[in-house]
C-alpha cells in the first residue's frame, strides 16, 4: 500500500524518486493539496510526476480525484499548498493561458458556429500560428483520426463520438508543453477506440512530451501507458508498467482493479501441512505443495486473503491428478466473449472465485460445478490492511 503522496508498493515510489521536480524536466503535482469549489478536498499532500516523454496512464474508479488532477495541471483549479510543475518549470501561480497545455475534456465542447477544421485549429490560430500552417496540421491529422470528411461539417450535423475525435483532433495538431487527456474515447465504440488510442500513442509520442492519460478502462489503460498509475480516494495506490502491477499489485484493490476479470477471493489460514504451505478455507486445506514463502513465515497460523485469478481457476479436467485441488460450488454469473467463458462461482466452502472455461463450455446460471484451482497461483494479501503479502513466482 501506499504512504501519503503517492508513494507506492512492488513498482516504485509515485514519479521515481522522491518528489524533487525543478530541472528533471519532468511534469506533475508535487505535495499538492486541492480543493474543490464547494471547499470539498480532493487530493491532499499528492504527489504524481510523468517524465520527459513518457505517456503516464492514471486508472481508477469514478470519483478517485484523476480529473481533478489535470484540471489542476491545467490551472482550472488552484493547488494551495504544493507545486505544479511543467517540463521541470514550476508554473504553480501562472494562469492557464500561460502553461502551454493541450487538453482534452471527458465531454468535449467545439464551438457550435465554427465547422470541424477550424475548431481543430482554434488553439493554433490564438497562438497566431500561420494559415497555411494550421490547414496543414488539421488536414493531417484529420486524416490520421478518420475525420478528414468531417471538416466542413458544424457539430451539430455529427455524431457524439465524432465531436470527440474533433476535439481530440483540436489538441493532437499542438505542439504543447504537456498532454493532459481526459476519457478521450469515452463515446467511441471498441474498433474505433483501439485505432484511436494508437494515433493517440503515436503522436504523443513523437511529440516527446509528457502525457497523461486519464481512464477509468483497466484495458485502455495496460495498453497504452508506458506506466500507470492506479488512483483510489485521492491516493495514487500504485505506479508502474503494466506487467509490474499484474504481477505484483500492491493490494487487493489494485489486485482485482487491474484484472481483466474480477479477482476471487477467499477467506484462508495459512497453515503447514507436510511440510509444505497450505490454507484453510472452511472445511477444507488447500494445499500449495511448496514450501512456506519467506515472506509468510512469520504468518503461520494467522488469517489471510487469497487472490486468485481467472486463469488459475478452471475446468476439472477428464482424468485430474489426484493432487489437485478441486473445489465445488454454484455458477452465479456468465460472462461469454466467445473465445472464453467466465463463471463467476459461489463455493459450498464459503467464498467467491471467478473461472475460465473454454467458449463452448455448456454452463448455465445456477448450475453446480467443479473448477480446479491453481492454489500456489495466489496473491497473498492482509485481510486487515488489503496489503500484499506474497504473489507467486
Amino acid at each position: 500500500m501506499t504512504g501519503p503522496a503517492g508513494a507506492a508498493g512492488p513498482a516504485g515510489a509515485a514519479g521515481a524518486a522522491g518528489p524533487r521536480a525543478e530541472g528533471t524536466g519532468r511534469t506533475g503535482l508535487v505535495a499538492a493539496t486541492v480543493t474543490q469549489r464547494d471547499g470539498t478536498v480532493v487530493l491532499a499532500d499528492f504527489t504524481l510526476l510523468a517524465e520527459p516523454g513518457e505517456l503516464l496512464a492514471v486508472l481508477g474508479p469514478s470519483g478517485c480525484g484523476k480529473s481533478t488532477l489535470l484540471r489542476a495541471l491545467a490551472g482550472l483549479l488552484p493547488v494551495k499548498p504544493g507545486q505544479v510543475m511543467i517540463q521541470g518549470r514550476d508554473v504553480t501561480g501562472r494562469p492557464p493561458a500561460d502553461r502551454d497545455v493541450a487538453m482534452v475534456f471527458e465531454k468535449t465542447a467545439l464551438y457550435p458556429t465554427l465547422d470541424v477544421a477550424r475548431n481543430m485549429g482554434f488553439g493554433l490560430a490564438l497562438r497566431h500560428t500561420s494559415a497555411p500552417e494550421v490547414q496543414q496540421r488539421v488536414e493531417h491529422q484529420s486524416r490520421r483520426l478518420g475525420i478528414w470528411s468531417l471538416l466542413r461539417r458544424k457539430p451539430t450535423e455529427i455524431s457524439m463520438g465524432q465531436r470527440g475525435q474533433a476535439g481530440v483532433g483540436r489538441a493532437l495538431v499542438r505542439r504543447p508543453a504537456t498532454f493532459l487527456l481526459d476519457e478521450p474515447l469515452a463515446n467511441l465504440d471498441l474498433p474505433e477506440r483501439v485505432r484511436m488510442r494508437r494515433v493517440i500513442a503515436e503522436t504523443v509520442k513523437s511529440a516527446g512530451v509528457s502525457t497523461f492519460y486519464v481512464t477509468h478502462d483497466q484495458t485502455e489503460a495496460l495498453a497504452i501507458g508506458d506506466r500507470i498509475a492506479v488512483m483510489e480516494q485521492g491516493r495514487v495506490r500504485q505506479i508502474g508498467t503494466s506487467r509490474e502491477l499484474y504481477d505484483q499489485p500492491a493490494s487487493l484493490f489494485v489486485a482485482d482493479f487491474v484484472a481483466p476479470a474480477p479477482l476471487g477471493v477467499l477467506t484462508a489460514r495459512l497453515v503447514v501441512a507436510g511440510g509444505v504451505a497450505a490454507y484453510r478455507v472452511g472445511d477444507r486445506t488447500l494445499v500449495t505443495w511448496q514450501p512456506v514463502p519467506g515472506a509468510l513465515v512469520s504468518r503461520v497460523g494467522e488469517p489471510v486473503l487469497l487472490g486468485l485469478r481467472a486463469e488459475s481457476v478452471t475446468a476439472v479436467p477428464p482424468n485430474p491428478d489426484p493432487d489437485a485441488t478441486v473445489l465445488a460450488g454454484i455458477v452465479t454469473a456468465v460472462e461469454r466473449t466467445g473465445r472464453d467463458t467466465f463463471l463467476t462461482v459461489g463455493l459450498r466452502d464459503g467464498g467467491t472465485l471467478v473461472a475460465r472455461f473454454g467458449g463452448h463450455a455448456p454452463v448455465r446460471l445456477s448450475d453446480p460445478v467443479a473448477v480446479s484451482v491453481d492454489v500456489a497461483a495466489a496473491h497473498v494479501f492482509d485481510p486487515a490492511t488489503g496489503r500484499a503479502l506474497h504473489h507467486p513466482q
